[in-house]
């Protein structure tokens, strides 16, 4: 247990500082503005979080009635300080900083919000290669099943996104869905 609590922590701070902090920089240098306004964390909470508790109602919903009614699976709450911090609060925060908070908000200067949305979704499939290739998931049913939720839930967020205009709505939802994929998978 001790020896989980720095990996943890130090992969806590790696998160943040090859994620987080080079958009921060990327906001204040390009855009000359304040990176929690730039990025959506500054405004409509509220609405932010009435949009993040109807879509958590739907996940939870979806997750409760395939897992124990269709799959008859178990919930696990065997989740360690690494788990917690990393996958279920921290990958929410970073991910949606870049994804929908920087990327999708930059991209959206070009395109249309479908398009960019799209390429934002394409891109946030393409981050997780690296973690199915380390986890040895390389196997064709699983990599469609990855590449088809992943690029899914980048549309969902992106979509969740534009209508709060908070990302607090999406840092919520996508911390939430990966709780629900920790505890049933």
């Amino acid at each position: 247990m001790m020896d989980s609590i720095p990996r943890a922590i130090t992969s806590a701070v790696i998160k943040i500082a090859i994620w987080v902090i080079p958009v921060i920089f990327l906001v204040k240098v390009m855009e000359k503005g304040n990176p929690l306004s730039y990025l959506g964390l500054r405004y409509n909470l509220k609405k932010g979080l009435k949009w993040a508790g109807w879509v958590s109602l739907v996940f939870i919903s979806y997750f409760i009635i395939l897992n124990l009614t269709v799959l008859k699976s178990n919930i696990d709450f065997q989740m360690g300080l690494h788990e917690w911090l990393n996958t279920v609060l921290l990958v929410g925060i970073t991910e949606e900083i870049v994804f929908r908070g920087f990327l999708l908000r930059k991209l959206m200067d070009s395109y249309k919000f479908w398009i960019a949305n799209t390429i934002t979704a394409l891109l946030f499939v393409s981050i997780h290669f690296p973690i199915w290739f380390y986890k040895d998931l390389f196997e064709f049913s699983y990599l469609l099943n990855g590449i088809t939720t992943s690029f899914v839930l980048g549309i969902i967020f992106g979509f969740i996104y534009k209508k709060s205009n908070s990302l607090w709505s999406v840092i919520i939802v996508h911390s939430l869905y990966n709780l629900l994929v920790s505890l049933f998978y």
